[in-house]
């Protein structure tokens, strides 16, 4: 009997999540202990992967409230940051629920940080939002992934003058032969500027 009550209000809460029935959830929510929510539907799904998948950020906050450290992964393995940056209309605050949660800035997933993913699965007019949230909460901007690339290194074939103005005043390296490569003159003048102001910068402020 208990059995099958737990698994009512579970499955409940589930297709509650799910619908993005905010209120519901938050009924249902109390009625399961901790230990509960920590469970995984038939499908081996836990609770927070529905809400990512369904793209509830609100929800995602509810449940992480109740959801001790560490974050499980999603079914597939897959982190669930990561998870979220593929989520592609809403995942600016489902990383941001994540990360306030005390998910891994730093993580690295198939060989590559989370700023590197954010490359994959973001959209060039949001990118740099996502890359300064988990800056924000501590991610390395010179971690480079598994082959020695840094973002800067990956982002400069962009050309995308304010992402990587933004970059280097994030405290990205970049070293010389790096930009002695470039083809746009242009391009090549305005970030030499750039550095050149962050190092008058940070005489100023005696770095």
């Amino acid at each position: 009997m208990l059995k099958s009550l737990f698994t009512s209000h579970y499955d409940k809460l589930a297709a509650a999540i799910v619908k993005g029935d905010e209120e519901r959830t938050v009924r249902l929510l109390g009625k399961l202990s901790a230990d509960a929510l920590q469970q995984v539907d038939n499908d081996g799904r836990p609770l927070l992967e529905l809400a990512i998948r369904s793209r509830q950020p609100r929800i995602l906050q509810l449940l992480l409230q109740r959801t001790p450290a560490p974050l499980p992964k999603a079914s597939c393995g897959t982190p669930l940051t990561v998870l979220a940056l593929r989520q592609t209309e809403t995942s600016l605050h489902l990383l941001s629920a994540l990360l306030r949660a005390g998910a891994d800035s730093n993580l690295i997933h198939t060989g590559r940080p989370l700023l590197h993913h954010c490359i994959e699965y973001c959209r060039e007019t949001e990118l740099m939002l996502h890359l300064s949230r988990l800056l924000e909460h501590g991610a390395d901007i010179n971690q480079p992934d598994d082959t020695g690339t840094t973002l800067l290194l990956r982002l400069l074939p962009t050309g995308n003058l304010p992402l990587l103005q933004f970059l280097l005043q994030s405290g990205a390296k970049c070293e010389p032969q790096w930009l002695e490569s470039m083809e746009d003159p242009a391009l090549l003048s305005q970030l030499r500027r750039t550095l050149d102001d962050i190092k008058i910068r940070n005489m100023m402020l005696g770095r």
